[in-house]
Formats: C-alpha cells, sequence, structure tokens
C-alpha cells in the first residue's frame, strides 16, 4: 500500500493539496514536454506522449 495515494485532501482558504489524478495526465503532459520547463524541474527525459503523462499519474 502506498501511503502517499490515501493521503487526505488538504484545504486551506487559498490552497488546496491534492493526490494527481488522472485528470492532471493532459496539464503534467503540457508541463513535462515543455523544455524550458524541465530544464528547472524535472531531472528526466521531457514526456513526448501522453501515456509518459499516464504513466507519471499511476
Amino acid at each position: 500500500m502506498n501511503v502517499l495515494r490515501n493521503f487526505p485532501d488538504l484545504k486551506t482558504d487559498r490552497l488546496i493539496l491534492r493526490n494527481i489524478g488522472k485528470e492532471d495526465i493532459e496539464f503534467i503532459y503540457q508541463l513535462f514536454s515543455n523544455e524550458k520547463v524541465c530544464e528547472f524541474l524535472y531531472d528526466e527525459e521531457l514526456f513526448t506522449t501522453k501515456n509518459d503523462a499516464a504513466a507519471f499519474v499511476d
């Protein structure tokens, strides 16, 4: 069992922290397929397909 998968949402008046899910695949793909973003945020290969993002979510 992965503890982080079952972590509850945390909410304040200005912020919501929640687990990533399948509804986030498009955003994650756009983020991690952008060379300029990944230069500073992600230390792996650029995502080239939405399947890469789906695997990241899983």
